[in-house]
């Protein structure tokens, strides 16, 4: 049975992981589900985007807002880290769909940051977190304080923080926010996350217009290192990325027609790899490729007759 080929595939990767690595692959077909450290948090980085963009559909179907309806983009609202906003010029008034986008196919910062700030963090708490019962799950910072306080910015650029380290990476090796001991964080737990990918992929979040709406968003992600990087060419894939420094994050729902789909989540944590192990991976790369082989792997088992 393909469910076997996948198990003996995972448990490969799993003993063989130099770092954590949290893992759920689950079969929309039937339900099976193979999971390591499911129930266990881990730092989303941008993944934790998708219950930002839980709750802005939330808003619009329950006519809280328009999805068309416009924010000014103003100087005061630019995010460090990815995306193309932060280097664009003041006054742009793209629509709250238009953000939604951006946040989610770029992963860009200062897209989140604004709706972040428009739908609220208590909402995201409430009517998300808390409404699905998700127990590890937190969205507590928008961009520009989750990469201040994980990068120890204190203020500063990314380029003046490797200047003051005299040109090279700083070590975040197993900071305390990596292992999720913290009050406050952006984190979630593999379950958690396929929990929130299997209501839109059944069209169970807010309606199946809005989970169709939503997973048209992330099936054009443009970050496609980790997932989809090993699979055969038109194989469709929602998902959503996540990286700081060492972390390395991706979950989504891979469209294997004509045999079935199903959800992979995944969280490789470099940063709690042992230091050695931690200072040879060269930003986070070794991570990426981890994640890329294990999602090919899974794939031609799930796939093989």
């Amino acid at each position: 049975m393909s469910m076997e080929r996948v198990t003996r595939a995972a448990e490969e990767f799993q003993k063989n992981s130099k770092a954590p690595l949290g893992f759920v692959f689950r079969d929309l077909k039937t339900g099976q589900t193979i999971s390591y450290h499911g129930d266990e948090p881990f730092p989303t980085a941008s993944a934790y985007k998708v219950f930002i963009l839980a709750e802005l559909f939330r808003k619009a179907w329950a006519g809280e807002c328009s999805l068309d309806q416009r924010i000014e983009l103003t100087d005061g609202v630019k995010s460090v880290g990815s995306g193309i906003l932060s280097e664009l010029q003041a006054g742009l008034r793209p629509t709250l769909r238009d953000y939604a986008t951006l946040m989610m196919i770029l992963s860009d910062n200062t897209a989140t940051d604004v709706l972040f700030r428009y739908v609220g963090r208590d909402n995201i708490k409430k009517n998300v977190i808390d409404a699905l019962g998700l127990k590890n799950t937190k969205c507590d910072w928008g961009c520009n304080d989750l990469c201040s306080i994980y990068y120890e910015l204190n203020g500063r650029t990314f380029e003046q923080l490797a200047a003051d380290n005299g040109g090279r990476d700083p070590s975040y090796w197993n900071s305390k926010w990596y292992r999720c001991v913290t009050e406050e964080n952006d984190q979630t737990a593999p379950l958690e996350a396929m929990k929130m990918l299997e209501l839109l992929y059944r069209g169970e979040w807010v309606s199946p217009e809005a989970s169709a709406q939503m997973l048209d968003i992330m099936k054009r992600c443009q970050t496609n290192s980790r997932i989809p990087k090993n699979l055969p060419e038109g194989v469709e894939v929602a998902h959503k990325t996540g990286t700081l420094d060492k972390l390395n994050v991706d979950i989504g729902i891979v469209y294997a027609r004509p045999k079935g789909d199903y959800i992979l989540c995944m969280f490789y944590n470099g940063n709690l790899a042992s230091e050695a192990d931690y200072n040879a991976n060269d930003r986070g790369r070794e991570g990426d490729d981890y994640l890329a082989e294990l999602s090919g792997a899974l794939y031609r088992a799930y796939m093989e007759d």
